[in-house]
């Protein structure tokens, strides 16, 4: 399995399955050529959802809090959206569901982060069977989802104090791998696990899905551009397509069973979805699975950023991102405890962790780092897993070098990858 290591957080999206949206950093429109500092007078002129308000794009009203909550109350899904790397998002879903729950204690919690194979590791966690560092550890944390847990864990806390049931949305790698090789059609039905058809892309989702398409990184490190023909016609973005159908398809299953499952015990479960922005904004993905499944009663809940841009608030055609948005405040804060990247996309190999590209002006291409190098030992360590480096590198703090012991050929070489003292504020942030 490929993984992608990039200085920017475009890579991420695409590992995690979220679909790419806009930077809230510069504009809400890919390609923008705004670099306004994420903190400057200009661009906190584009807010225009005030910071700790929910509001309606459909009636472009603010919403009070007790009437939010009411809206939700009889909800049986409650989706909500973040990006994976900015705190204040999962701040926002913490304070959320803390809400929710003192409304209808009946809840059920779903996340993105995890396959279902861990699903004995939530049991677990949620009983109090094991600490933190089990948890990320039999929940396989580092290999899987490589975000940081950090942000995660109050709401792992909260699930285990309250003795809410944790579920495991997504599925196993090996199945995306496939479906991304040769499309899901060409996957055999009793390798899906489990996996139902999807209900097709509708055109306004293919549209999407095209542009992120050609904004990323193939293998070589090359973009993509277009897909080669209209609609499904390059059999990448087609596969392409498929992979994101699949992981949509998959949560909305494992949610509508879930809260079945909860729903034979009694009352009135809640189920809360913690997925990417790129799973549920417009309605697409998961909202559209879950119709196609049957479940009606859902709702769709996002941080807003500042810094995005209204128009995108709502399409052309009046479709609303959500059916209601949180504003979150901009600060200095907000990206920068992110960590710099190595810049590698990386997969496990007999003897260590072998590169299959570089991205480019990364700190591992400054580095001299190349393509088929096999990092066999890094700061002092033996790594063997992909999971390794990952977390060694997430350890890095801003001005100090990393020494990598790197085999190339039939030789032996050192390299020093040097983290820069102060990372530059992304220019291109993903919206997940």
């Amino acid at each position: 399995m490929m993984i992608k290591l990039f200085m920017t957080f475009a890579a991420t999206a695409l590992l995690s399955g979220c679909v790419a949206h806009a930077n809230p950093t510069s504009s809400n429109t890919p390609g923008s050529d705004s670099t306004a500092p994420p903190h400057s007078e200009e661009a906190r002129g584009t807010a225009c959802v005030a910071a700790g308000t929910w509001y309606d794009p459909s009636t472009k009203k603010t919403i009070a809090p007790d009437d939010m909550m009411a809206r939700l109350k009889d909800k049986s899904v409650v989706l909500l959206g973040e990006t994976h790397t900015i705190a204040d998002h999962h701040r926002w879903q913490m304070q959320t569901i803390a809400q929710l729950y003192a409304q209808n204690p009946n809840m059920i919690l779903g996340f993105e982060a995890f396959p279902r194979r861990v699903q004995n590791a939530l049991d677990r966690w949620v009983a109090g069977e094991l600490s933190e560092q089990a948890f990320l550890k039999e929940s396989e944390w580092e290999t899987v989802w490589k975000y940081d847990a950090a942000q995660y864990m109050p709401l792992f806390h909260f699930a285990r104090l309250n003795h809410v049931p944790m579920v495991a949305l997504n599925v196993d790698r090996s199945l995306i791998r496939k479906i991304s090789k040769a499309g899901w059609k060409a996957v055999p039905e009793t390798e899906r696990r489990g996996v139902g058809d999807p209900a097709p892309a509708s055109t306004p989702y293919l549209d999407m899905l095209g542009a992120v398409f050609g904004r990323h990184d193939n293998d070589d490190g090359d973009k993509r551009g277009a897909p080669k023909g209209p609609g499904l016609n390059d059999p990448v973005f087609s596969n392409f397509v498929d992979v994101q159908l699949t992981w949509d398809r998959a949560m909305a299953e494992a949610a509508v069973t879930a809260l079945k499952k909860a729903q034979t015990k009694g009352g009135t479960p809640q189920l809360v979805a913690i997925a990417g922005r790129g799973h549920m904004d417009h309605f697409y993905g998961i909202p559209a699975q879950l119709k196609a499944l049957g479940e009606t009663s859902f709702t769709v809940l996002t941080p807003w950023d500042q810094l995005q841009k209204c128009s995108d608030l709502i399409t052309a055609d009046g479709t609303p991102t959500a059916d209601a948005v949180f504003g979150i405040e901009d600060t200095p804060d907000t990206y920068a405890s992110e960590k710099p990247k190595l810049g590698v996309m990386i997969e496990k190999s007999e003897t260590g962790v072998r590169i299959g590209g570089v991205i480019e002006a990364s700190i591992a291409e400054t580095a001299g780092l190349k393509k088929d190098d096999i990092i066999v030992e890094a700061a002092g360590t033996k790594v063997v897993e992909t999971g390794q480096l990952v977390s060694i590198i997430k350890a890095m703090s801003p001005g100090t070098w990393l020494p990598l012991n790197v085999q190339r050929g039939g030789k032996m070489i050192e390299i020093i990858a040097r983290f820069p003292v102060q990372p530059d504020y992304p220019k291109v942030q993903e919206k997940n």
